[in-house]
């Protein structure tokens, strides 16, 4: 499987995507001080063969570092020599338009959290996947986290899950664009189905009360100077459980594989409309701070 690689080739997640698919060179990451050097790979056939960025100068180091034989001086040239897209996350939070003319194209495409920070714009872009029938998965790589996974598939049970939380810090941004991995954190047990977003926190400080439409709460927290990366909390009718979520090169690749899956199968991996509740949560959660008051999702 050909593979194209839109944007971020020298932000972390652009990195990790190429590292995970390509493998790496590690002297020349060494000299030109690239990060993370994960050691976890997909494996498969499917290898990143084209890449492009708006900075042409590090989608030829990327290239170079991770084996990547196609450097592309536009990203719609892309078109026709990919059998699948990755947009990473550049830190913009713009990201998403790139995956326009892929979507078009009608090829199979994962765009990087959040989907959009604008829920019209997020359903925009899910319309016009399902109009090109464009195989699309947006998500946090959280979803796919090795410490949750027995939970996830049934064989850790706690019985019913009453409430809980779920914690990250908040140090790249807002609850929008970094809370988004402790809200499909939650989500990932959890389950869909929010009624309504009421956050009781400030700047730099989110706390949100999020009710389900079963009645269930739970509260989500992303604080900027908080100690803790990725936290979850459940508490249910036969026990409890806290997990501390720290297997980063677990969640990333596992995530990556599933990307394939889709791609090979034209299958959703996760539903739509899910994805779209998550995005739903995080920009209510913001605008509930604004405007203090609870806000439904409906």
């Amino acid at each position: 499987m050909k593979i194209g690689l839109v944007g971020a080739t020298k932000i972390w997640h652009g990195m990790t995507f190429a590292e995970m698919l390509n493998g790496y060179d590690e002297k020349m990451a060494e000299q030109c001080k690239w990060g993370p050097k994960f050691k976890n790979r997909v494996g498969g056939s499917a290898r990143i063969t084209h890449v492009w960025d708006e900075n042409i100068e590090h989608a030829r180091e990327s290239s170079r570092i991770c084996g990547i034989p196609n450097v592309m001086e536009k990203k719609e040239d892309l078109i026709g020599k990919v059998d699948a897209v990755l947009v990473a996350d550049d830190c913009t939070l713009k990201h998403q338009r790139k995956a326009i003319p892929f979507l078009k194209a009608g090829i199979p495409t994962f765009i990087d959290k959040p989907l959009s920070p604008d829920i019209h714009e997020a359903e925009e872009i899910i319309k016009l996947a399902r109009k090109h029938r464009a195989p699309l998965m947006s998500c946090s790589a959280l979803r796919f986290a090795r410490e949750t996974k027995d939970l996830r598939e049934g064989k850790d049970r706690i019985g019913d899950i009453l409430t809980g939380f779920a914690s990250c810090r908040a140090c790249m941004g807002g609850l929008v664009f970094y809370g988004i991995h402790a809200v499909e954190l939650l989500y990932s047990v959890a389950g869909q189905g929010v009624k309504s977003v009421q956050n009781l926190g400030r700047k730099k400080e989110d706390l949100v009360a999020i009710k389900y439409k079963d009645g269930r709460r739970f509260t989500v927290t992303a604080y900027e100077n908080i100690n803790v990366r990725f936290q979850l909390g459940l508490y249910g009718t036969e026990g409890h459980r806290i997990i501390d979520v720290t297997d980063s090169g677990h969640f990333y690749s596992e995530m990556l594989r599933n990307f394939v899956h889709m791609a090979e199968t034209r299958e959703e991996i996760i539903p739509l409309k899910d994805v779209l509740e998550t995005i739903k949560t995080v920009v209510k959660g913001r605008q509930s701070a604004n405007e203090g008051k609870t806000i439904p999702l409906s």
